[in-house]
């Protein structure tokens, strides 16, 4: 069974799984001061940008599933993360990430 997990291992372990392990690190302590998990940060992080209407989530084990409704109870139910999610918040999470999504806005300068 483990032979069918071989790929994520690949993926782990090479040059590109590495940098990502170092910006999930990177990211780990923005999460703490703002009193969240990595995945309820990833959740904020996508909800924040104006052109996302939603964000789908998926799991592959009920412990996944359950993070990822807590995730979501913390955003709506107890709105905690979202509205700390300061623009200096979000330009480090950018900046760790290196990924910045562009809104309408950025394509008129």
């Amino acid at each position: 069974p483990l032979q069918c997990y071989q790929w994520l291992k690949e993926k782990i372990i090479s040059e590109e799984g590495r940098k990502q392990q170092v910006k999930l690190k990177d990211l780990s302590p923005i999460a703490e001061r703002l009193g969240c998990t990595l995945p309820q940060l990833a959740v904020a992080w996508c909800l924040r940008n104006e052109g996302v209407s939603s964000v789908l989530l998926g799991s592959s084990n009920p412990e996944q599933l359950i993070e990822n409704l807590g995730a979501i109870q913390a955003i709506f139910f107890y709105p905690q993360v979202l509205p700390k999610m300061t623009s200096h918040i979000v330009n480090e999470i950018d900046n760790i990430l290196g990924n910045k999504p562009y809104s309408k806005k950025d394509y008129r300068s």
